[in-house]
C-alpha cells in the first residue's frame, strides 16, 4: 500500500494504531532494559539501514535527523513526505518478513512488547532495536534512546528541550479558577451514518490522558484504566461530558459536509450538555493520532480546543 497523504489513508493509520495499540495491551510486560539497543548501533561503522514497523517510530528517526538511514517502512507511515518513496514492508501486527530479510537492514526498529516478533528477526540474522511503549516518559526515552544508538544526542536533547519547554508553558498557562472540564475524546467510531457505533475513546492509561491532565482537563471517564475502551450511547449518556473531543484525521480531505455529518451523529443524545452547549469538536490534523515528538502540537492543540469551549457563552 502507498501511503499518499488521502482521507482513506489516514483512516487507515488511525485504524492500525489503534488495533496495534489493542495487541501491546495484550502482549508481555514491557522488560526493564530494551535489549539489541545503546551500544550495538554505537559499533556501526557505516550510516546504519534502519527499517522501521510503526509510524511514531518513522517520525521519531526523522525528527532527529536520521531520515537518509530510514531503509523501508511500515505500510501506515506518511510522515513525513519523504516516506511516500520508500517501500513497504508490512507492519507490526503483519510484518512481511520475507521483504525485509531481502533489504538487509542493519536495525528493524519495533516495540519493546514486540517479543514474538523481535525474536522471529533474530532467528533471521536480523537486528531488532526495542522502544518503549506510547506514554510521554516512553516517548521521552525513545528519542534518548534513538540519539545514543545512532550518535545524535545533540539533536535528541535539543528536541526533548524544545518539547518539555512547550509542555511546561501550557502547564503553567492552564487557568486556575476555572473548574475542570469533563472531556470525552473519541479516537474511533464510525462517522457520518447517524448513528454512535464502535466508539473507542481515549482512557486514563496513555498519552492523550496525560496531555489532557497537563491542561487541566478531566478526561471521561475518569476511573478507566484501559488505553482506549469501548463506549455505548448509555455510558456516554451516563458519563455527560462538557466538551467531546474527536480525532479523525481520515476527514481531513473531506468535504466541510462530512464534519458537520460526523457531529450531527450525536443527535442521537440530545440531552448530553455537550451537545447542548455546541461544545463537540472533530479534530483532523494528522499529529493528533500518534505518539511522536508531535504529540506536544497535539497537546496545544487540546488546550486550544478547551480553552474555545470554555470561552463560548
Amino acid at each position: 500500500m502507498n501511503c499518499k497523504n488521502s482521507s482513506s489513508n489516514a483512516g487507515l493509520l488511525l485504524a492500525g494504531f489503534f488495533a496495534l495499540t489493542v495487541f501491546l495491551c495484550q502482549s508481555c510486560k514491557k522488560p526493564g532494559s530494551l535489549p539489541d539497543s545503546g551500544a550495538q548501533a554505537s559499533t556501526v561503522l557505516k550510516p546504519p539501514r534502519i527499517i522501521s514497523l510503526a509510524p511514531a517510530l518513522t517520525e521519531l528517526l526523522y525528527a532527529l535527523g536520521l531520515g537518509e538511514q530510514v531503509l523501508a517502512v511500515s505500510n501506515y507511515c506518511q510522515y513525513p513526505p519523504e516516506v511516500n518513496s520508500l517501500p513497504r514492508v508490512g507492519a507490526l501486527l503483519d510484518p512481511n518478513l520475507e521483504a525485509i530479510l531481502r533489504l538487509q537492514p542493519d536495525y528493524v526498529l519495533l516495540y519493546a512488547k514486540q517479543a514474538a516478533l523481535a525474536e522471529q528477526l533474530r532467528r533471521l540474522g536480523l537486528r531488532p532495536l526495542l522502544m518503549p511503549g506510547n506514554k510521554l516518559a516512553d516517548i521521552y526515552e525513545s528519542i534518548e534512546l534513538l540519539g545514543q544508538s545512532f550518535e545524535q544526542q545533540e539533536q535528541a536533547q535539543s528536541l526533548l528541550t524544545n518539547m518539555r519547554q512547550r509542555f511546561a508553558r501550557l502547564q503553567s498557562s492552564r487557568p486556575v479558577n476555572i473548574s475542570s472540564p469533563g472531556v470525552l475524546l473519541v479516537v474511533w467510531r464510525e462517522r457520518g451514518l447517524g448513528t454512535l457505533k464502535n466508539i473507542s475513546v481515549a482512557g486514563n492509561d496513555g498519552f492523550y490522558s496525560e496531555m489532557l491532565q497537563a491542561i487541566g482537563a478531566k478526561l471521561l471517564p475518569a476511573d478507566m484504566k484501559l488505553e482506549y475502551p469501548s463506549l455505548g450511547p448509555e455510558s456516554i449518556l451516563l458519563l455527560n461530558p462538557d466538551i467531546i473531543i474527536e480525532i479523525a484525521p481520515e476527514l481531513a480531505a473531506k468535504e466541510p459536509a462530512a464534519l458537520q455529518n460526523a457531529k450531527d451523529d450525536w443527535r442521537r443524545l440530545p440531552e448530553l450538555k455537550a451537545y447542548q452547549n455546541k461544545n463537540i469538536y472533530i479534530l483532523t490534523d494528522d499529529f493528533m493520532a500518534l505518539p511522536s515528538a508531535r504529540c506536544i502540537m497535539a497537546a496545544e492543540k487540546l488546550a486550544e480546543t478547551i480553552a474555545q469551549a470554555q470561552a463560548a457563552p
